[in-house]
């Protein structure tokens, strides 16, 4: 009968220790709230009412996961620290004593602390990024809280204009690489051009060809012509003779024009002509890549001069009338709770143990 009273006396005075703690000692908590979306500036949505909340709903994960991180990392808490003197705040008497902060502290246990303050919830969904902070002082909440959005606005940019800035060294170096390569297939043409003493060997085939089909035309006309004159001249006469020799003399000249366009021992024209298409080919090719590499490096470049994301407030932070935390009627009904239900098992395994042992 003792020790049942012993044991309900122990039940008590947890909770009596335990609400006592919960009502006049434990930290009341004041939060305050924003809720903000990231927007690329650069999208060009056609239906503002729902593309408002859903464009780029896929890269908001990302925008949102990175200003995630960085508010709840230590270089974030640094600048609050500055601004607000969190740590001083976490270690003076305003803190209960359990979450407070002591001399033997560890900057891990300070960050600890602060990513609990911190409120943060992405709704994939919408891509809206809510963002709250609790503090003892509701002023300083909610001072926070537009203190960590422009943190984010700028850290969000800034990141963006690290990857601008990277890709700007990369195609400064790719500009380069192309006009070097632009220039040495320019010199390759001017020598093969130089060498061969062709400015066109396409322009030169064409001209050549034009005198094929003028030499062909005019040996045809003399041909008819020499077997008109054989109707009624001896072969021995001077008109007969003469034909005969033009059209040796033209047949020759044809026959050398062909050879010089088609024969690759001696530099056939078709070779030129082909080689001469390769480089030219190869020219164009460079320069409109060339071309395409400065249009790149344009663009980077006025990336890097303007923000292409911001933080959009849906909400503005607001200075809470009530603090939220702790919600002390729910955790004293909930404590009574816990404390009735291990009293009725410790009350369980005695009542099994003493009959066990009868």
């Amino acid at each position: 009968m003792e020790y049942i009273k012993i044991k309900k006396i122990v039940f008590i005075i947890i909770f009596a220790v335990t609400a006592v703690y919960i009502l006049f000692i434990k930290s009341e908590l004041y939060e305050s709230s924003s809720s903000i979306i990231v927007k690329n500036l650069d999208s060009q949505p056609t239906d503002f009412g729902l593309s408002f909340f859903m464009s780029g709903t896929s890269s908001s994960l990302q925008d949102s996961k990175i200003v995630e991180t960085y508010l709840s990392s230590y270089d974030e808490l640094k600048k609050l620290d500055k601004l607000f003197e969190l740590k001083r705040h976490y270690s003076s008497e305003e803190v209960d004593p359990i979450d407070r902060l002591y001399d033997w502290s560890k900057r891990e246990d300070f960050l600890k602390l602060y990513n609990n303050r911190l409120q943060i919830l992405f709704d994939e969904a919408s891509g809206i990024l809510n963002i709250g902070f609790l503090h003892t002082n509701p002023q300083i909440a909610k001072e926070i809280v537009e203190q960590l959005i422009k943190d984010a606005n700028e850290q969000i940019n800034i990141y963006n204009k690290n990857i601008a800035e990277k890709q700007l060294s990369f195609i400064q170096k790719q500009v380069e690489t192309n006009k070097k390569e632009l220039k040495n297939s320019i010199k390759e043409l001017e020598k093969f051009q130089n060498s061969h003493t062709l400015l066109d060997p396409i322009q030169d085939a064409q001209t050549k060809h034009s005198i094929v089909a003028t030499l062909e035309a005019s040996l045809v006309e003399k041909r008819a012509k020499l077997n008109e004159l054989r109707n009624y001249m001896n072969e021995k006469s001077f008109e007969i003779i003469r034909l005969k020799h033009e059209i040796d003399e033209i047949d020759k000249t044809l026959k050398k024009i062909r050879k010089n366009m088609t024969n690759p021992k001696k530099g056939a024209l078709n070779t030129y002509i082909f080689e001469f298409e390769r480089l030219k080919n190869l020219v164009e090719f460079n320069k409109e890549l060339y071309k395409q590499s400065l249009l790149q490096l344009e663009a980077i470049k006025a990336d890097l001069h303007k923000n292409s994301k911001t933080l959009l407030v849906l909400t503005k932070p607001y200075m809470p009338d009530g603090y939220s935390y702790p919600q002390k009627t729910k955790t004293i009904i909930t404590l009574i709770l816990i404390l009735g239900l291990l009293y009725g098992i410790v009350s369980l395994i005695e009542a099994i143990i003493k009959e066990h042992f009868d």
